[in-house]
């Protein structure tokens, strides 16, 4: 199975019970393999708390993981299994995500999203992936800033 990392706009339709995400999510889940990865800035755009969706929250952060994580959050069971989200970020790699953010050809209007660079990176950290998004083209774009991603874009 291919990694999936989920956006902002993922995050925001499986809160919202889009259909179709949820279609998306339960399949990830039930493939088994890597779990999805919520990049944690991805996380923080999308969060906000209330009690009309404290239980959807609750059931999506059981089924990902979110990155950079620290070990001493991790309950015991969801310790990262793979090197990427177990070894967290580097300076180095926050400068990677700069550059991308700096050369990425967005559409016209579009504005930076370290967010959605974020989220390319950590597809590609893990040897590829999938990022499932609101913003395809933004995606496309920060995805072509790295010539061996194999990192595509799946509207949602």
């Amino acid at each position: 199975m291919t990694l999936v990392v989920y956006d902002t706009g993922m995050l925001m339709a499986l809160v919202s019970q889009d259909r179709r995400a949820h279609i998306l999510h339960k399949g990830f889940v039930a493939a088994g393999g890597h779990q999805p990865v919520v990049p944690g800035p991805a996380l923080s755009q999308a969060w906000r708390t209330s009690p009309k969706t404290a239980y959807a929250w609750k059931r999506l952060l059981a089924d990902v993981v979110v990155f950079p994580g620290t070990r001493a959050r991790f309950p015991l069971e969801q310790v990262p299994r793979c090197l990427p989200c177990a070894g967290g970020m580097t300076v180095e790699d926050w400068k990677t995500i700069g550059d991308m953010i700096g050369t990425a050809a967005l559409p016209p209007k579009k504005r930076p999203d370290p967010v959605d660079a974020l989220a390319v990176f950590v597809a590609a950290a893990h040897g590829g992936g999938a990022v499932l998004t609101s913003d395809a083209d933004d995606i496309k774009a920060y995805a072509a800033t790295l010539p061996r991603a194999d990192v595509s874009a799946v509207a949602v």
